[in-house]
């Protein structure tokens, strides 16, 4: 495999010797894994956002205002965040594969509840329950990415598991309003495909996701010549060592995949990566990351909370199935945040290390925010006029498809900045991003419908305008200063 397959770049971090680093493995099972646990996020996230197109429904049915049933929607998604700081310790000490397969058998049995739940008060239960068993793969999948797979591809791997997790929130309330319309059983039936998509990552992750925890030993800083023409790629193929340019692969005998669960580390106490998290939190690229995230997320989903009241009413008169299509807007904003996020992020990273010389530090995959940094905060302009102005539902749309590239853009590439500064703590620190940005988003959906007929749209996503635009110019410091904030050198070089 030549250099130019890696954008020019070499493998980073090196493979090792040892036949159990995950590096190694054959990049089929590589991509099986990311798939089948990240689609436990997708899961997660769609039985979330799904009923947020029943509330009308819901009222009717529990004879709650607007504000309480929200709260099945919002402590769903604080404990979403919260849950974070329970999983990820275990899966720690006691491996990512355990953590994973409890959480989802979990997560189905407790969506079975929420199906055969009459009360209001235990449906409020089983959504907080639900958000809680769900949030093992908020932070673990995350690390998976940075304990499978190598520096050049971390963007186009990260991108693949933020579209799973963003774009639930719009298919959940697609489906939803569907079921929700047509369906006998309404919001009861939507639940229980929920129950068994979560059953379906249950037998994905016990078959396909082996253990990837693996104590990879610190790396000395490297000298390897990057690529730029055909002369300079044939050069490195002759002369850099195998373990620059390929990777000697392991095959992984499905039959010790499937023997495993638990894989516990000795040295590890669970106490101290418990409270990790919150030492984490203090640098100051995790808050750049965790107030991106947030901003973005709050920007987007506040739209999902608030279409119900704006699109079911005049002059629109939209049915429950027709709001939901809105959906369908979101999810081609994230699909092109996917693509412009991930792998085209990566290649711009990577022509920024060839132009600096073969230097390799985190603070370069920064630059990747520039081309659609506009994007989210002229999607909040428009979204604020078209909604209080009652323009074409064509205007609100497009809004939508831009805010929603925002929720894919810019914390992709925030939280892969992250996973790249501190990559022996990728875990504890999207710990701190996941739970905090959950917390940050929060504090805007709680009160977000009553907050949109208090104060105007206009008001609120000019606010949300501001909000988003702050995030995109505090990475400019961050470039030029994030070195000296980290207060360590975790500089590289590939220049021979």
């Amino acid at each position: 495999m030549a250099a130019a397959k890696h954008h020019g770049l070499p493998l980073i971090p090196h493979p090792t010797d040892d036949e159990r680093d995950p590096l190694r493995w054959p990049r089929s099972l590589k991509l099986a894994a990311l798939g089948a646990t990240a689609f436990a996020n997708f899961t997660a996230n769609f039985a979330g956002a799904g009923l947020s197109v029943a509330t009308p429904v819901l009222q009717a049915q529990f004879h709650k205002t607007p504000n309480q049933v929200n709260g099945l929607l919002t402590f769903n998604f604080l404990l979403l965040g919260i849950g974070n700081l329970f999983w990820v310790p275990l899966g720690v000490k006691f491996g990512k594969r355990a953590s994973l397969l409890i959480s989802t058998l979990m997560l189905f049995a407790v969506l079975i509840w929420t199906a055969k739940e009459t009360a209001f008060t235990g449906l409020l239960a089983a959504r907080c329950l639900s958000g809680f068993v769900s949030a093992a793969g908020e932070s673990i999948v995350p690390s998976i990415v940075s304990d499978i797979f190598f520096l050049h591809e971390h963007a186009a791997m990260m991108s693949g598991y933020t579209i799973l997790v963003s774009s639930s929130t719009a298919i959940g309330p697609l489906i939803a309003s569907f079921i929700v319309q047509y369906s006998r059983g309404g919001w009861v039936d939507y639940v229980w495909v929920c129950a068994a998509l979560a059953g379906v990552n249950t037998v994905g992750i016990y078959f396909l996701y082996p253990e990837s925890n693996f104590n990879r030993p610190e790396e000395s800083l490297h000298h390897v010549s990057v690529t730029s023409g055909d002369d300079e790629k044939v050069q490195v193929v002759r002369t850099e060592t195998i373990s620059r340019h390929r990777v000697s692969v392991v095959p992984k005998p499905w039959l010790s995949i499937w023997t495993s669960v638990f894989t516990i580390d000795p040295e590890i106490n669970i106490l101290k990566v418990a409270f990790r998290p919150l030492k984490m939190l203090l640098r100051p690229s995790v808050l750049l990351a965790t107030f991106i995230y947030g901003t973005s997320l709050a920007s987007q989903i506040i739209l999902i909370f608030a279409f119900p009241s704006l699109l079911l009413a005049p002059p629109y008169l939209f049915s429950g199935s027709e709001v939901g299509l809105m959906q369908i807007a979101a999810i081609i904003g994230f699909l092109i945040g996917c693509f412009s996020g991930g792998y085209f992020a990566d290649i711009i990273t990577a022509v920024v290390i060839r132009k600096q010389k073969g230097a390799v530090y985190p603070e370069q995959r920064l630059v990747a925010l520039i081309p659609g940094c506009l994007i989210a905060p002229a999607g909040c302009i428009l979204i604020a006029f078209a909604c209080s102005e009652k323009l074409h539902w064509v205007a609100i749309a497009f809004g939508f498809g831009m805010v929603s590239f925002g929720t894919i853009y810019a914390p992709n590439i925030a939280v892969t900045y992250v996973v790249e500064c501190y990559p022996r703590v990728v875990a504890e620190c999207l710990v701190a991003i996941n739970v905090f940005k959950n917390l940050v988003a929060f504090l805007f959906l709680y009160t977000a419908v009553d907050w949109v007929a208090s104060s105007g749209w206009i008001q609120v996503y000019m606010i949300m305008f501001m909000l988003v635009s702050l995030g995109m110019l505090l990475a400019v410091p961050f470039y030029f200063f994030g070195q000296t904030w980290r207060g360590e050198v975790e500089i590289a070089n590939v220049n021979g």
